[in-house]
């Protein structure tokens, strides 16, 4: 849920709203030594690394590009193949000059990366001390009061062992980071804050509090590692005092995380969460309180009545007025808890008591506004959707109302780039055919912002083979069985020739399901699949590790964040192009939009975005100077539409084939000698 300042930026598209900066620092000139000799052989980068040095004209490159930016104070888009090094390459030129910054990451594993691998060698071999830190959001850390209260409930007796081994693990820990300390699922919620029932400074643990120590580590800190949430989050709420310099790794994520911070969002739950708040059951009358649930229970039985057969989203174009009678009555409510306690000439605002109320006032107020925006007939410039998954539980719990804007580029062109001059965007997927058109007009990049594209070291033509079969265009509705079934014998023909050891990447979870259940009975090797209970991380774990060579199917979560070096990973199977469901609401407003603007959505928008999420899930196969292996792109429009070479020319420059027999052909080098020496064998045999 957002705050009342977050509703009025998503309602006022002419609002300006920036991290505040300090324009002395701002216009203070950051010098930076030249970079060549720190990364040379013999010098300190090298020294640093040892036998696992490599010299990288691609990260020299790019150290020098964000070299530039910061000394010229303009921004930079640098896309950096897999293999350059992009992380040393952008924090060697900030740690050597010395400049206070921020880096901010989008997946937990580069952030994981950053805070305990490459900033702590830096700071081995650095010129001068820097301090680092690593901020999260408020709940991502372990919240003392709440530890307090979920130790004293008795309604938790399950819990009850892991609060108090939680309690003892505490004392080994400064920073109460629940990653850290691995808890999830119920008993993570029982003990961290959410919006709003964090009491700030009149709780009696403030002093402790693992957050507010992780802030003032930050703001004392030379740089900060923040991730794309807090980063969206701090530009409406500042948390952190302004830097000249500001590295946003992985940026073809940040509109998403952009979006994703203005969109306003109503739960099923959200209504029982005040209504059941202490406050409201001892201040406001039971009839009122069952009219609010009443009347909730009914606006989200209108939402599903509408869904669609199929369909994950739906849109919602016309105004609710349901949703305007249950705002009305949480109106009441709040004007119930105003009278009930109004505040007292003289009396301390921040006690414990007085802080409850006033976040309970504060929920009931923001929800009003909410609730009034969901219900109206949405802007032009934004739309209103239902989205349906069951990670929020069942029935109605797993409707979410939402409404977001079409386009951020100018909230971020606004709040980022206008008042950070120095925004270095970096990431392996930024660029469609060597050119940054599509991200510059996704996220407001201005116009003096130094470009570059920077290649894989790979020897990509040597160490992987492309494959685009023919006859496997996709099919919908009449010929769709007969074509997923001619797209599993594909993958299973795939399989065998690999011998496992790959990941079938799927568009949607539907095909996922398809293609597991149609092949997995079919083959020798151990097969997982997204969905059947395993966190991410369990499945990756289990495929990493299977020595039989295991076949993972997933979905789009597993097309990036995802790093699998060496034969575990020999084959990467992608259904179909990406291409956005066009039946999506939120996909057909931004292409509306886009035509209104004088463009055309299939090639300002769809294809690009297709083109980016393709290069991350090809991303998977290559890690490493020694990877071997095979992408396996399943969709003929490839060879033959015309945008297939706009698309292959984004791809890394694999040696492309077109037959199964050339992909066998490839497995087999890396047979071993006696294992080929048997089979050409039985081949003069059989001959």
């Amino acid at each position: 849920m957002q705050s009342p300042h977050k509703r009025d930026i998503l309602n006022d598209t002419n609002i300006t709203l920036h991290i505040p900066l300090d324009e002395e620092k701002e216009d203070e000139t950051i010098t930076v030594p030249e970079i060549e000799p720190i990364f040379a052989p013999g010098g300190p980068i090298s020294r640093l690394l040892g036998e696992r040095y490599r010299h990288r004209p691609g990260q020299v490159e790019m150290a020098r590009l964000v070299r530039q930016a910061m000394i010229e104070g303009r921004p930079a888009i640098i896309e950096a193949g897999t293999g350059c090094g992009k992380s040393f390459a952008y924090l060697v030129p900030l740690i050597w000059s010395g400049a206070r910054a921020i880096v901010s990451t989008a997946n937990k594993t580069l952030q994981t990366q950053l805070w305990e691998k490459d900033i702590p060698a830096l700071q081995r071999i650095a010129p001068r001390r820097f301090k680092a830190a690593l901020l999260k959001g408020r709940s991502n850390y372990v919240c003392l009061a709440k530890l307090r209260e979920a130790r004293q409930q008795l309604a938790l007796p399950g819990l009850q062992n892991d609060l108090d081994y939680l309690l003892e693990r505490l004392d080994d820990t400064l920073s109460g980071d629940v990653e850290e300390l691995r808890l999830f699922g119920p008993l993570r919620e029982a003990v961290t804050t959410g919006p709003h029932d964090c009491l700030g400074r009149a709780c009696p643990q403030w002093s402790d509090c693992y957050y507010e120590y992780a802030r003032s580590q930050a703001e004392q800190a030379d740089i900060v590692v923040v991730n794309h949430a807090l980063l969206a989050f701090n530009v409406t709420h500042p948390i952190l005092s302004p830097r000249p310099v500001l590295v946003v790794d992985e940026a073809h994520e940040l509109e998403r995380y952009v979006v994703n911070a203005l969109r306003l969002t109503l739960e099923y739950t959200t209504i029982a969460g005040l209504i059941n708040d202490p406050v409201v059951t001892r201040h406001v009358p039971d009839k009122l309180r069952q009219e609010t649930v009443q009347l909730n229970h009914l606006l989200f039985e209108e939402l599903a009545q509408r869904a669609p057969r199929f369909e994950r989203r739906w849109a919602m174009t016309d105004s609710l007025e349901t949703g305007q009678a249950l705002a009305d009555r949480v109106h009441r409510i709040a004007r119930r808890l105003l009278k009930a306690y109004p505040p007292q000439p003289g009396e301390d605002e921040e006690s414990e008591e007085n802080r409850h109320h006033q976040l309970t006032l504060e929920w009931a107020d923001e929800l009003v506004l909410q609730l009034r925006a969901l219900s109206s007939d949405p802007p032009a410039d934004q739309v209103r959707y239902c989205e349906e998954s069951s990670a929020r539980g069942n029935g109605l719990e797993r409707i979410l109302l939402c409404q977001e804007p079409i386009q951020v580029a100018d909230f971020i062109q606004e709040g980022i780039f206008a008042p950070i001059r120095r925004v270095i965007c970096t990431g392996a997927t930024l660029a469609v055919n060597s050119r940054f058109d599509y991200f510059r007009r996704l996220v407001g990049v201005p116009g003096d912002a130094i470009e570059r594209v920077i290649d894989s070291p790979f020897d990509y033509p040597r160490q992987a083979l492309l494959y685009t079969p023919y006859g496997l265009a996709p099919q919908y509705g009449e010929g769709e069985e007969e074509y997923v079934l001619a797209l599993g014998r594909e993958v299973w023909r795939l399989l065998q020739a690999s011998r496992g050891r790959a990941f079938v990447l799927c568009t949607s979870a539907r095909r996922m399901t398809q293609l597991y259940e149609l092949i997995s009975p079919h083959l020798e090797y151990p097969c997982y699949c997204q969905g059947t209970g395993f966190s991410r991380a369990e499945l990756l774990e289990r495929f990493q590790n299977d020595p039989d060579g295991a076949v993972l199917f997933a979905t789009r979560s597993f097309w990036e964040g995802v790093d699998i070096p060496g034969e575990a990973l020999s084959l990467v199977i992608i259904d179909k192009l990406p291409f956005a469901p066009h039946r999506d609401p939120v996909v057909q407003h931004r292409q509306q939009w886009i035509v209104e603007q004088g463009g055309n959505a299939f090639h300002d928008m769809t294809l690009p975005e297709a083109i980016l999420t393709l290069k991350q899930g090809v991303g998977r196969l290559i890690r490493t100077e020694t990877d071997r292996g095979v992408i396996a792109l399943l969709d003929s429009r490839l060879n033959t539409k015309g945008y297939g070479r706009r698309v292959l020319s984004s791809l890394p420059p694999a040696r492309r084939v077109h037959h199964i027999r050339e992909v066998r052909a490839f497995f087999e080098q890396e047979k071993p000698e006696e294992e080929q020496s048997a089979r050409n064998v039985t081949i003069q045999a059989d001959g």
